[in-house]
């Protein structure tokens, strides 16, 4: 009989092994199917002993260990993949089973019986080391792909990692060129079944392999892997939403550590917190530059910035959405028959709805977040022309938008700001022959749908596209003119990462103009917005890096600080009761109790709690049992991208 220790693949399970028992001979790193808490679910086997080589210790067992027969597979995991996982599961804060169950898509592991990794030696001359690339898309590409070929002349695979399914796709395109019979591609969007073959073929092809994927595939092996690079490095989409609330960045790095392979960075503009590591050489990484690092974005198009904070009509006060600069800029663009791309921050007529006479906020009746004014043909054409909508974007609630102010009873209810919704009625006020093209998550709600929508732009001679942030990741050719419409209502929001966020999108759609790039605002000269704008036009990247990173170093924000951000949702008593006792458990740990910026109502209320850590403090073997010794339900994360 063997002993066997499993870690159990799956959320919300406290102890990162268990035991169990069979009377197979079970290979370690075999898949298994266990019994636990009244259902079946995989594990993965760490460790294999004799029953009677520990027969004492069985004997003084409190508990009686269950017997398994299900194993499916022998080891299709490299040694390295497996070590590195309890390293992740100790800095997320969670446990080993979670990120196996993030990091190996289900249909391996339903599959797993059919899957196998012969272990070879590495080509000579594979060790690890940290290289940053920072420079402009075109320049990236061109030395990703130049790599990845002096990767395949020395028998190395190269794996190219991307934050979402959309990037992946539009990269493939650009790197399998001259080396598509060897380039294979793992996302979500593909079936168990085409997920299971090519997961075979990867692993079975003797010519070293570019695999193009997500953070859910980086437990595939192989046994040649040299390189993996780490592209769009600045993006939040590296940061699971959902548990174990995994940042893929960090799981990178250790699973390249551990394997002993190089681990690329690449962005335009690296995150600050990178940048700062860069140049103090923290936790024990030694950094290096690809090629020397650029700090200076250069551009060939006009670039501009146009103050509309007048209002266009005196009398009626009402401030101009489009300015003169923007108005002559897609007039010129009609006549030659040029694109133009107009971003725009917040979906809707207008973002933020306020009453007059108190100055109270319209908010959802479900969560208090702010609501957004739109008008219902734009939701559903078949309704009533005329009618408007709130609509909360946080929990999705939806209402009638004629109403009186809750607060006051007032019925002067001002709509505030200008959402893309309010953009594409002054484009048809303007301009009512121009094809308008429309890019957002509400409107757009698939991959194919936002490729239809980018090549009708692309190919339709004077068109205008209207979009918010999710355009930017489909659109991959160059626009003769650009335009940030509005982009200052993100400035309002009390994120310490913020400055950094508009930097990126700033930079991004600069990158994509041509001839024209034109920021509108209504901010003064003189305020921090207008200086970020400024430095985004010049591509002044190293200044504002200085200003940034100085700003966080005088309030303690990250990379001078590690957070755990712990939240829990509920009846708002009782999880104001239950952090209360969190606060305790963690002592001699200082926890700072906050609402969330949305709380949400008295039935479904939010409160985040935050420890703040020294940088090389974490992970903390003390703290670490104490969080872990929290209940399932209490959400935990490290490095979070937001304290709101």
């Amino acid at each position: 009989m063997r002993i066997l220790t499993v870690i159990p693949i799956a959320k919300g399970i406290t102890k990162d092994t268990l035991t169990y028992f069979t009377k197979k001979e079970v290979a370690v790193g075999s898949i298994v199917s266990i019994p636990l808490r009244k259902k079946m679910v995989y594990g993965l086997v760490t460790g294999s002993r004799s029953a009677t080589e520990i027969k004492s210790e069985l004997k003084s067992l409190s508990y009686s260990i269950k017997k398994i027969d299900n194993i499916q597979s022998r080891s299709f995991l490299s040694d390295s993949f497996v070590q590195s996982v309890q390293k992740i599961a100790d800095y997320n804060a969670a446990s080993a089973g979670a990120v196996l169950s993030a990091l190996i898509p289900t249909a391996i592991l339903e599959n797993s019986g059919e899957l196998s990794y012969k272990k070879k030696e590495p080509p000579a001359g594979i060790f690890h080391e940290t290289v940053l690339l920072q420079t402009d898309d075109e320049e990236r590409s061109a030395t990703y792909r130049s790599l990845i070929r002096e990767e395949f002349a020395r028998g190395r695979s190269v794996f190219f990692l991307l934050p979402t399914t959309e990037d992946l796709l539009n990269a493939h395109s650009t790197l399998e060129k001259g080396i598509e019979k060897y380039t294979y591609t793992l996302h979500s969007g593909l079936s168990k079944k085409e997920i299971v073959a090519k997961w075979k073929e990867i692993v079975s092809e003797e010519h070293p392999v570019l695999l193009v994927a997500t953070g859910q595939f980086l437990s595939l092996p192989r046994s040649d892997l040299g390189t993996i690079i780490l592209e769009n490095e600045s993006s939040r989409g590296y940061k699971m939403q959902g548990r174990p609330f995994i940042d893929i960045r960090t799981a990178a790095e250790i699973i390249t550590k551990e394997a002993k392979v190089r681990l690329i960075l690449g962005d335009m503009f690296l995150r600050i917190e990178t940048l700062w590591a860069e140049k103090n050489q923290e936790k024990n990484i030694t950094y290096s530059e690809l090629v020397p690092l650029k700090f200076r974005s250069l551009t060939s198009s006009v670039c501009e910035i146009e103050n509309t904070k007048s209002p266009a009509d005196m009398k009626k006060k009402e401030f101009a959405i489009f300015g003169v600069k923007l108005k002559n800029l897609i007039k010129r663009a009609r006549e030659n028959n040029e694109h133009s791309f107009l971003f725009c921050g917040r979906k809707g007529l207008y973002p933020l709805t306020v009453c007059t006479d108190c100055g109270t906020i319209v908010v959802c009746k479900n969560c208090n977040a702010p609501v957004v004014l739109y008008g219902n043909q734009s939701i559903n054409p078949k309704h009533t022309a005329g009618l408007r909508l709130f609509v909360c974007h946080h929990c999705g609630e939806r209402r009638n938008a004629n109403e009186l102010c809750l607060h006051c009873g007032g019925w002067r209810l001002n709509p505030m700001g200008i959402g893309l919704e309010r953009v594409v009625k002054e484009i048809e006020t303007f301009f009512p022959e121009a094809k308008v093209v429309v890019m957002e998550g509400g409107s757009v709600t698939t991959h194919k749908q936002a490729v239809k929508a980018r090549n009708l732009f692309y190919n339709t001679p004077g068109a205008i596209l209207v979009g918010t942030e999710m355009a930017l990741t489909y659109l991959n050719q160059k626009i003769e003119n650009t335009t940030v419409v509005s982009i200052d209502s993100y400035f309002s929001i009390p994120d310490f990462r913020i400055n950094e966020k508009v930097f990126h999108i700033l930079l991004a759609i600069q990158e994509l103009s041509e001839k024209n790039f034109l920021i509108q605002t209504r901010q003064e000269r003189t305020s921090a917005p207008w200086k970020i704008f400024d430095y985004a036009l010049r591509g002044n990247l190293i200044d504002f890096y200085r200003d940034e990173i100085e700003d966080r170093k005088k309030i303690g924000y990250p990379p001078f600080t590690t957070y755990i951000k712990i939240t829990l949702e509920g009846e708002k008593t009782a999880v104001k009761k239950q952090m209360d006792d969190i606060s305790s458990i963690l002592k001699p740990y200082e926890l700072s109790v906050f609402d969330a910026w949305n709380p949400g109502s008295a039935k479904k209320f939010s409160v985040h709690g935050l420890i703040s850590l020294p940088k090389e403090k974490w992970p903390d073997k003390i703290l670490l049992q104490k969080l872990h010794s929290l209940p399932p339900y209490v959400m935990i994360k490290v490095d979070p991208d937001t304290l709101l």
